[in-house]
């Protein structure tokens, strides 16, 4: 009612209700219900009930018995939809990676060697568990520990101090006459000899690398289950652990294959080129046995 009590106010106001007033009586129209869609709700509100993902709706799983998952309702509620948690999840992953891939920039800016190091050894043909590990930790926490990273900065100086050496040992690699060895198994491959060519020589077995192999051409040298190097372009290639005394035996031994394999033959009893046992008694004399002296150019 307005302040002034204007004739309208006055109508109003008197008291009769308002089928009266119209002339009549009326019915009031019922409410219409009005339902807010899902997305409108607020959170609290809103409630998405799906067969269970773990049990497919049976309530049980397997010889576990009930469903953990779902208590053996065989379906879970949730305040978002299916699709909205798939999308959520989605940009969970999505900010994680670019977090991870932040953080190995922020590594690489501020530790250049040690993020090399870490890469080239963790991406290699077999990769360095530890710096597999490194870079997942950087990627996880951003950084590495001091004791993380003081390990690495000890295995970049052990790398560093190996590849002086190999580099010392090729450059003090003895000559060796290759020819002979490498004449014995062209012969031996002309004669139809085409897989697991060996030559036992002195202690060593002597063979080719494949066509496909990263020293295609050389001969590897091992000694029962040992790696000695390689015989390639003309020199011996050693590992560390191979040693001066070995390597000298490795030299004499691929000058001449022929007397080499002779000795190894008298010494042992059995062929230096199939390692079959010598019975033949010009074989057991000549330390060889016929066939595959001929085969292996002898």
């Amino acid at each position: 009612m307005c302040a002034n009590m204007c004739a309208n106010c006055e109508i109003l106001d008197d008291g009769d209700e308002l089928a009266g007033l119209f002339g009549g009586d009326t019915v009031a129209a019922a409410p219409r219900a009005v339902t807010a869609p899902e997305w409108f709700k607020p959170a609290t509100e809103r409630a998405f009930t799906e067969a269970c993902k773990r049990c497919g709706g049976s309530g049980s799983y397997g010889r576990f018995g009930t469903c953990f998952a779902c208590k053996g309702k065989g379906t879970q509620t949730f305040k978002t939809s299916r699709d909205e948690r798939a999308r959520n999840r989605a940009g969970a992953q999505a900010r994680k990676e670019r977090n991870a891939a932040d953080a190995i920039e922020a590594f690489k800016a501020a530790h250049p060697e040690a993020h090399a190091w870490l890469v080239a050894q963790a991406y290699k043909d077999r990769p360095f568990d530890f710096a597999v590990s490194m870079l997942e930790a950087v990627r996880k926490w951003g950084a590495l520990t001091d004791n993380q990273l003081a390990a690495v900065v000890k295995l970049m100086g052990r790398d560093e101090q190996r590849a002086d050496e190999r580099k010392a040992r090729v450059e003090a690699a003895p000559a060796i006459t290759v020819e002979r060895i490498e004449k014995a198994f062209s012969d031996a491959r002309a004669a139809g000899l085409k897989k697991h060519l060996k030559l036992r020589l002195d202690t060593f077995v002597f063979s080719p690398a494949g066509a496909s192999s990263k020293n295609p051409g050389a001969i590897y040298v091992k000694e029962g289950n040992d790696y000695l190097g390689k015989v390639v372009a003309g020199k011996f290639h050693a590992v560390r652990t191979c040693g001066d005394e070995r390597a000298a035996r490795i030299v004499a031994a691929a000058a001449d294959p022929e007397a080499a394999a002779v000795a190894y033959g008298k010494r042992t009893g059995t062929c230096s080129c199939c390692g079959a046992e010598l019975t033949n008694a010009e074989s057991i004399e000549r330390g060889i046995g016929p066939i595959c002296a001929e085969k292996w150019g002898w």
